[in-house]
């Protein structure tokens, strides 16, 4: 099937009218073809290349996978500092280039380079299916009954992507033959939107099969998923018809049953599912789900995944870059003096997102939520067999090294131009720390690799950290010989806290410090990649799939129902399904960094038993117990809500458990492109972009009282770590704007172009 997504994706222009098909293409197709059961199938296809919108390039991922309290943009680029701090040249109706506003350009329908096309192409093609299928005799739509469900999922999800981002939209149920008379495209409400594609996906339901031997193909599950993700979000606007202008605009119509609704198809996708492997459906081990080894696809296979977009090994039919999150996310290691280059092992070092600050103190319990470190790539090892340019030890290093950090069995370092840093030996580590339990420098720059931390203390009263006669070291001075069993510094009273200072050349590093540093950070495993580019081109591209639905959201679906709906036992119980999966299992070892680094585990904040410290780290008991969810996480007050980091708006327990959900769904799926969709039909990600991303709130926020945003002693006038937004956001960028390009080429019904009045009107508030 993989083959004929792309290839038909290059068929239809954004009118796909029956005449333009009536011409000879290089395939020999014509109206006639798409007639016939078998031009049909094709048709079906051809269509599925939709699902590719979110990962086939930039498009998707700064549509969908940014601008969220989680996943933001890196000031690395002139265009990414305007975005991620919602600039009007950047949001605004006329912004160019790569910046947001022409990505919904691509969105409605652009297509160029060999990417996938945009909704009103894909809902051309599923309009023209479903009017050929109608004219065929019963017998052949009785063989095509799945196709169309499929179809009319299809389109469904064309629509589900276009409203999220503008809203209100055209809505078109009919193919063009020929040039249309006139490009009158009035704007449908969400209410109505919603009504038709619901009503599609129940029919879906009916006549899909419940699995496929086709790997991709869209099944009973996927449709009930979707559905049920549709009736949650019709519900959470419910009560919006009359609220202010950023939520009103998320009405979608007040149903009273909208709530069991996704309940009942939520419950059918489970019940489905959840005996296909021990842990209720999921995947047993979340880190499988990523797995990255050379010639091995196998994590596209998993039981848990209910849809995915294809990509495939050969990269024939992948277009033009193939799955592009494997290059997106990653932080540029090859910037370091690392001795760490541009391969296969490690991501294409694009440096475009990552995470917040929150985007990594969300997972409060780190020692036992498996979450974290199977999601993050904490540490590297060193490429280069050559060893070419790697950070040489200076005579402080040396002498900590040495006396301090050195095994016994090894040689004592020596200062040198030479490489500290080995091939095949450890050479970048990166630790998020937080601010009361900051590392002392001398440890960190200490290491025999390079640290990468978050909060670092100066040496005691700022007198350095050691006497010396004739301009030798001679020793620690008086306070300065930090053990380092325990670098962690309790007291910082005289000493300079400092925010991101790199563990290379001391530069500081990511907020708005410059546009190289900014390229720092701890990025994710899941788009790493080894058999990019056929596994022979580092620059090539993805071939691994990219899941749409997995069974983890679905019950993260039914728990926000049960708990919309009072029923927190149920809602819990749905809940440590992800959570017991999350646990560190036995048999499993932990990741020595964890172990020996992690500065809440050397002050025993989080708890790891002691027989487990020890290389090679194995677990012996799960770690479910201790990360398990009892409710306390959503009572105003307990030292489990204080760790959620509520906005200060939040002002009842269904509101403090609603944020709860999406924060588990954030641990859950970051950089997988579906939370900002989500914060935003549930109407709450203004509040948590404004108190969790320093960089894209405005000056007026400070974060929140639990987890302010970073203020160091170093950072002077306006720019570090300063304790405030970066940004400009405001609430109307809950939708972003339509295209000006676009708006330019409406008409009225005579043909006659769009008034300024009437632009303004079809235009989003705040544009």
């Amino acid at each position: 099937m993989k083959k004929y997504i792309f290839l038909f994706a290059l068929i239809f222009s954004f009118v796909a009218c029956e005449d333009y098909l009536e011409e000879k293409t290089v395939n020999t197709l014509t109206q006639d073809f798409y007639k016939s059961a078998d031009g049909l199938e094709s048709l079906v296809k051809g269509s599925y290349q939709v699902l590719r919108f979110k990962p086939d390039y930039n498009q998707g991922h700064y549509l969908f996978g940014t601008c969220t309290d989680v996943e933001v943009f890196t000031w690395s680029l002139a265009d990414r500092i305007a975005m991620g701090t919602y600039a009007i040249d950047a949001w605004g109706p006329s912004a160019t280039g790569t910046r947001m506003t022409p990505n919904v350009t691509s969105l409605i329908g652009s297509t160029s380079g060999g990417v996938s096309e945009g909704v009103y192409p894909e809902v051309s093609r599923c309009n023209i299916f479903l009017e050929n299928y109608n004219q065929m005799d019963a017998a052949t739509q009785t063989k095509l009954a799945a196709r169309k469900g499929e179809i009319l999922f299809l389109r469904s999800y064309a629509y589900y992507l276009i409203t999220n981002v503008v809203g209100d939209a055209p809505l078109i149920l009919q193919s063009y033959k020929g040039i249309p008379e006139n490009f009158s495209f009035p704007k449908a409400s969400l209410e109505t939107i919603y009504k038709q594609i619901i009503g599609d996906l129940r029919k879906a339901v009916d006549v899909l099969p419940a699995t496929s031997s086709e790997l991709g193909r869209i099944t009973k599950p996927a449709a009930a998923h979707f559905l049920a993700k549709l009736y949650l979000h019709r519900a959470q606007a419910a009560n919006w018809a009359s609220a202010d202008t950023h939520l009103k605009m998320l009405f979608k119509g007040n149903v009273s049953t909208d709530l069991d609704s996704a309940k009942f198809y939520s419950t059918m996708v489970i019940d489905q599912m959840k005996g296909n492997t021990a842990y209720a459906g999921l995947e047993p081990d979340f880190a499988t789900l990523w797995k990255n080894a050379t010639g091995d696809y196998t994590r596209d296979k998993s039981k848990e995944i209910i849809l995915s977009a294809q990509y495939e090994a050969t990269q024939t039919y992948n277009g033009r870059y193939g799955n592009n999150l494997v290059h997106l996310y990653n932080s540029n290691h090859t910037s370091l003096r690392a001795c760490t280059p541009r391969t296969l092992d490690y991501g294409r070092p694009y440096a475009t997102a990552g995470p917040s600050d929150w985007g990594l103190d969300m997972y409060t319990d780190r020692a036992n939520d498996s979450r974290y470190y199977k999601t993050f790539l904490t540490d590297y090892v060193a490429t280069d067999a050559k060893e070419a340019g790697g950070k040489p030890w200076d005579a402080a290093s040396v002498y900590y090294y040495n006396k301090k950090l050195k095994p016994a069995a090894d040689p004592d370092a020596v200062v040198s131009t030479a490489s500290k840093i080995k091939y095949q030996k450890r050479s970048i580590v990166y630790i998020e720390n937080s601010k009361d339990q900051p590392l002392d420098s001398l440890w960190v720059v200490s290491q025999p690799y390079i640290m990468m931390f978050r909060w670092m203390v100066g040496s005691p009263n700022g007198a350095g950290y050691f006497t010396k006669s004739g301009g030798k070291i001679t020793g620690f001075k008086p306070g300065a010989d930090i053990d380092p069993a325990n670098p962690v510094v309790t007291d910082i009273s005289g000493r300079k806290l400092m925010y991101r200072i790199s563990g290379d050349k001391g530069e500081a590093f990511g907020l708005d410090r410059g546009t190289g540093v900014a390229q720092w950070y701890v990025g994710p495993k899941k788009w790493l990649d080894i058999n990019r580019g056929k596994g022979t081109d580092p620059n090539g591209s993805g071939a691994i799939d990219f899941p749409i639905f997995r069974l983890a959201e679905t019950y993260l679906i039914r728990a926000e129902v049960l708990g919309r709906q009072g029923n927190f036992s149920g809602a819990i119980a749905d809940l440590n399904v992800l959570r017991k999966r999350a646990s560190f299992h036995a048999g499993e070892k932990r990741s020595d960094v964890l172990v020996n680094m992690e500065p809440a585990v050397i002050t025993g904040r989080l708890s790891i038993p002691a027989a487990e410290k020890v290389a090679p780290y194995a677990v012996a008991t799960d770690s479910y117990a201790k990360i398990a969810i009892d409710g306390t996480e959503w009572q105003s007050g307990t030292p489990k809500a204080k760790l959620e980091n509520y906005p200060p708006t939040v002002a009842s327990e269904l509101e403090m458990f609603v944020h709860f959900i999406y924060n588990e769904k954030a641990r859950e799926f970051i950089f997988e492109l579906s939370n900002w969709e989500d914060l935003h039909n549930a109407g709450i990600l203004y509040d948590r972009v404004y108190y969790r991303d320093n960089m894209g709130a405005p000056a007026a926020s400070t974060g929140t009282i639990d987890f302010p945003f970073p203020l160091d002693n170093i950072s002077t006038g306006n720019i570090g770590a300063r304790g405030t937004g970066k940004g400009q956001l405001q609430k109307y960028h809950t939708f972003k704007a339509w295209p000006q390009s676009f708006l330019e080429l409406l008409t009225d019904e005579n043909g006659s172009p769009m008034a300024a009045d009437a632009k303004a009107a079809y235009q989003n508030p705040g544009y």
